[in-house]
């Protein structure tokens, strides 16, 4: 099974390779899955595989590069007479308003909940703020009210709109750009809230490919920008495992290896979830659509999303690796909606519909809403090892603010 799975990672390589030396939303799916597909393979006498799942998981990743060839064959819309321009003079305000905004949420969170600041100031504190925020978030009594969720919107439309200006602005403005990071990487190491630092590092990329789609500026791959881009995820995994050990609450040797664990359980132990639900799950009425658009479906009282959106936890691990998780990727609601070969032909389609957008807006037509579109599609696939990013309310929202953003940000002009 190795040697079968190995040979459609080099087929899907194949299909996708002009689309990862471009970035392209088939090529950057291909190449985070790749990776992953990779690094199971190379830890799977720790893991309790039946490969069945897998395989699904394989085919859909192929189906999407087919939709975005097949796009690519059909059609080539003519360019439109349409010259864009980037506002810089509106960039540095709005990035700043956006980063502000942001920070209400975690600061205005800590004080909800009836702690203080000051632990902000203590280690010890510190530890404690984590692990009893972390604690009643699990138990259902996280508190919520509008003001919070309002404000969380902006700690997702903060580094996407981040990552959008970072090419168009002078180098302070560059500064404040990175800076957008910083709100989801403040909630991780209060809140333990991992999620939202992760997602933050996603949209920022997200942002920074569609403006350079949008500008004709092409990402050149050179040894600095390896360096400093290995040197980030260096920098985002020690960040990430900071919070992890945070959560704890308490720093020893035996915390630090039990979060080892549980880092290798985040990073795969979806592929063990998936894997064995997708082999022993019994086909039931579809759910169309509401199962992988949960925010919108939660808030219209179709469905009840729950936090970690799964309550079923795995035993992930052997051979004296051991992991619990409940993460089944965003393609176990995508069954549960259209059923195998639907999510085959939705996943054909929305390759098609990516490439097409990528077209439309380097051909300069509709060019806001492609860059909205795009915006989604890239977390989509990015976050798909995890959930379906249309799960959430709040990166809904984030998406509809950020194509407004996009219109005040830019002007089209016509030539004619």
């Amino acid at each position: 099974m190795t040697f079968l799975i190995a040979t459609l990672l080099i087929i899907l390589l194949l299909l996708s390779w002009k689309y990862i030396k471009r970035l392209e939303p088939a090529g950057v799916f291909a190449l985070v899955w790749t990776m992953m597909f990779v690094a199971i393979l190379l830890m799977q006498e720790y893991f309790e595989l039946r490969f069945y799942g897998m395989l699904y998981l394989l085919g859909i990743i192929i189906f999407f590069s087919i939709g975005s060839n097949f796009c690519d064959s059909t059609l080539n819309p003519e360019p439109a007479e349409t010259v864009l321009t980037f506002r810089k003079s509106l960039a540095t305000p709005m990035i700043i308003v956006l980063l502000i905004s942001a920070m209400v949420n975690p600061i205005y969170s800590i004080v909800l909940h009836g702690f203080s600041l000051q632990a902000l100031l203590s280690m010890q504190d510190l530890l404690n703020l984590n692990k009893e925020m972390s604690e009643m978030r699990y138990s259902g009594a996280e508190v919520h009210d509008m003001i919070s969720q309002v404000f969380l919107i902006f700690s997702y439309t903060a580094p996407l709109m981040g990552g959008f200006c970072y090419r168009g602005v002078n180098k302070m403005t560059k500064a404040v750009c990175i800076l957008t990071l910083i709100p989801g990487l403040f909630i991780a190491l209060t809140q333990s809230m991992k999620m939202v630092m992760m997602t933050g590092f996603i949209l920022w990329f997200t942002g920074y490919i569609v403006y350079s789609f949008s500008y004709g500026r092409p990402i050149r791959i050179k040894a600095k920008t390896i360096f400093y881009s290995i040197l980030g995820m260096l920098g985002f995994f020690l960040l990430l495992f900071s919070s992890m050990v945070l959560r704890t609450g308490e720093i020893s040797e035996r915390t630090i290896l039990d979060i080892g664990e549980k880092f290798f359980t985040y990073a795969l132990g979806h592929f063990h979830c998936f894997d064995f639900w997708f082999t022993s799950y019994e086909p039931a009425n579809y759910s169309w659509g509401t199962k992988t658009f949960m925010g919108l479906s939660n808030l219209l009282g179709l469905e009840e999303r729950v936090q970690g959106i799964y309550t079923e936890y795995m035993q992930v691990g052997k051979n004296g690796y051991h992991g619990i998780s409940n993460v089944f990727t965003a393609f176990r609601p995508l069954i549960e909606d259209f059923g195998e070969a639907g999510s085959y032909a939705v996943m054909f389609a929305l390759g098609f519909i990516a490439k097409l957008s990528l077209k439309y807006l380097t051909a300069k037509k509709m060019i806001f809403l492609n860059q909205t579109v795009l915006s989604a599609l890239y977390a989509y696939l990015i976050w798909s090892f995890t959930a379906s990013f249309f799960a959430y309310t709040s990166y809904l929202a984030m998406f509809f603010l950020a194509y407004f953003l996009f219109r005040l940000l830019q002007k089209e002009t016509a030539l004619c």
